[in-house]
């Protein structure tokens, strides 16, 4: 080998090294995210298929194979109001091939159940994917028909009102469990796996009501219920007819649904910025949009650092709310 020749190599070896470095990483960081993903990735959904969880993160699946060209595959392992499977993930090799796809549940079920981790610290969060209002739902035939009746029934039949949620301490649980503590009602919940069976239950009018998001009623029967409320802190342009919570009862009631992606803790850092960068690539598209719109939310992004301090923030809310609902972790 010439001289020339072996300089020019050990000058390129010199200048990714200093790329390496001025980005903050090793070399083989910043080369594995390159070549990330070079096998399928999995997103696991904490909850049973069909709700708001499992059809987003399909979508989201869907535009990263396209972009990527290579497979994102959701697999849905529920149970324990999304325990079951977030614990999966926080016990999964942190290889950059299997991600937790979730909504801010993992912050809820953490608040009531005793879980086999700590979801402040057995995750690196990637990114924020979508937001969104809950809404109100009742079955067909339930004598309130807006916002203060149904209050107002709450009070008169304490513990009478039934409504469905996730399972223990998901999202949907704990919105309803504030807004009791906001009135100073009692109603009773009825736990799922997953939103889906809950709302057929309601659909049946075995349930009297379900606080859940548009996203996952969307082209059911559920979403021809009747709907009383919206929890965001203004009216939904697609329903301006309906009122908020607040607007509604005069409660300091608003709340939101987000949903994210986390990964096991002890990822590649570059892995995890790749993957943040091809979240926002998906999301940020005319279609996402419309797809997010049509299921009543919105997408949204984030950095690592916003995710995991939007987390902790819910953890120790919804720990509040749980507390003063009386509800003691199991």
């Amino acid at each position: 080998m010439s001289k020339r020749r072996t300089l020019k190599i050990l000058s390129s070896f010199v200048l990714t090294g200093t790329l390496g470095a001025a980005a903050g990483l090793p070399v083989s960081s910043v080369a594995a995210a390159a070549d990330w993903p070079q096998r399928p990735v999995r997103l696991i959904v904490p909850f049973a298929p069909g709700g708001s969880n499992d059809v987003i993160a399909r979508k989201l699946a869907d535009s990263m194979s396209k972009n990527t060209g290579q497979s994102f595959i959701v697999e849905n392992k529920g149970g324990a109001g999304g325990v079951v499977g977030s614990g999966y993930v926080a016990t999964s090799a942190p290889d950059g091939y299997t991600f937790l796809f979730v909504s801010g549940s993992l912050a809820t079920s953490a608040a009531v159940q005793k879980t086999p981790y700590d979801p402040k610290t057995a995750f690196d969060a990637v990114s924020m994917v979508a937001s969104a209002p809950f809404v109100v739902l009742t079955r067909k035939d339930f004598p309130a028909k807006d916002m203060k009746g149904l209050l107002a029934y709450a009070k008169e039949h304490p513990g009478q009102i039934n409504f469905g949620s996730a399972g223990l301490g998901d999202s949907s649980q704990m919105a309803t469990e504030l807004l009791a503590n906001k009135a100073g009602v009692k109603m009773q919940t009825v736990g799922y796996k997953g939103i889906s069976p809950a709302q057929l239950d309601l659909v049946a009018g075995r349930l009297d009501m379900i606080i859940t998001t548009m996203a996952s009623i969307n082209g059911t029967p559920t979403d021809q219920l009747p709907k009383l409320a919206f929890t965001g802190a203004e009216r939904e342009p697609d329903y301006p007819d309906i009122p908020t919570v607040k607007e509604a009862t005069g409660l300091d009631y608003v709340v939101n649904v987000w949903w994210g992606v986390f990964a096991p803790k002890g990822v590649d850092g570059a892995i995890r910025d790749r993957l943040n960068a091809e979240i926002k690539k998906a999301i940020s598209t005319e279609e996402f949009a419309k797809f997010l719109h049509t299921a009543g939310a919105r997408p949204q992004s984030s950095t690592p650092e916003e995710l995991q301090k939007l987390l902790e923030s819910d953890v120790d809310q919804w720990t509040e709310t749980a507390q003063a609902a009386g509800i003691r972790p199991q």
